[in-house]
């Protein structure tokens, strides 16, 4: 989803990010990197991550959306 073109000038430049270390077992001393730890996806798709508990890995969601 283009979130500028569903939007307009508010949606743009908007995504959703995916924390590949869920923030609920984050120490308070662990820093956060940006490239390492932050993923860029759709709405639909961030949703569907936490659909499980611990969340799917991004591989997982791609190889279930990919079979179906």
């Amino acid at each position: 989803m283009n979130f500028k073109d569903t939007y307009g000038k508010i949606g743009e430049d908007y995504i959703h990010v995916h924390h590949e270390v869920e923030i609920s077992s984050i120490a308070e001393e662990y820093e956060v990197d940006p490239i390492e730890d932050l993923k860029p996806v759709c709405l639909n798709c961030h949703a569907m991550l936490h659909r499980r508990k611990p969340a799917y890995t991004i591989d997982e969601l791609r190889r279930i959306k990919n079979s179906n």
